[in-house]
């Protein structure tokens, strides 16, 4: 069975009751205990992990009784859990058309690149084209995740086969790139990622510009209205200060 439509607008009214009243017996629980509050933090694999440790460990210093809970998946999960009232707050690239129920402030902006073994062949080469690529196999998300849906695009734009997804993954960890050394296998990384030691022998494939645009709005995104404890608003503005000022490297 499925819900008319009526009823599935009552479902997603109820939804956000629910949430709401979940929201206002923690407020007050932390108001009469004193409690400084539980952080349930979540981020996308892409995203500068260090600085963000680095922030983790500033707020436990500062908050020793605080708790923090860190989940690490991709963005669409990370929405659909911060929605379910299951998390505070996100660290991830802001959706392009922004999404019903959040709210999100930009932090900086970051680029994707292509990357290949470094004894790739197409390494050999400068200022490709898609049309260069279109034979060759990646490691890629699923096709419901935001990077793979920018992949395609760009190639769909330019009327060529989709890329062909030889690994297909639905979590995100440095260590991947361990699976596609001295393969011909093509994957996704971000400037940062590049410089850890999990990307040793990989290099950025040279292509053209304007051939795959991956350039992306990083920021801080919470529930709209939700309510945020002492915990969760200290850590937006440590996670501000520490990337709200420049891209990172």
């Amino acid at each position: 069975m499925r819900p008319s439509e009526a009823g599935q607008r009552f479902i997603e009214r109820a939804r956000r009751i629910c949430l709401e009243y979940q929201d206002a017996l923690l407020e007050m629980h932390e108001l009469d205990s004193g409690q400084q509050g539980l952080l349930r933090l979540g981020y996308s694999p892409t995203m500068p992990e260090e600085a963000i440790l680095d922030a983790c460990r500033r707020l436990i210093r500062e908050r020793p009784k605080a708790q923090l809970r860190l989940v690490k998946r991709f963005a669409l999960e990370l929405l659909d859990s911060l929605l379910a009232g299951e998390l505070d707050l996100l660290l991830a690239p802001l959706p392009e058309t922004g999404m019903d129920g959040t709210d999100g402030r930009r932090l900086f902006d970051d680029r994707l690149l292509v990357v290949a073994d470094a004894e790739h062949p197409l390494l050999q080469r400068r200022q490709l084209k898609l049309a260069d690529i279109c034979s060759a196999q990646w490691l890629l998300p699923g096709p419901r995740f935001s990077i793979r849906q920018y992949v395609e695009r760009a190639f769909r734009l330019q009327g060529l086969p989709l890329p062909q997804a030889r690994v297909e993954v639905d979590f995100g960890t440095p260590t991947l790139f361990q699976l596609i050394a001295g393969t011909r296998i093509l994957c996704i990384a971000t400037e940062e990622t590049l410089q850890s030691r999990m990307l040793e022998g990989m290099r950025v494939l040279d292509l053209a510009p304007g051939q795959l645009d991956l350039r992306r709005e990083v920021g801080l995104i919470v529930r709209s209205g939700a309510y945020l404890s002492p915990v969760a608003e200290r850590m937006i503005e440590i996670l501000r200060g520490r990337l709200g000022q420049a891209t990172p490297p």
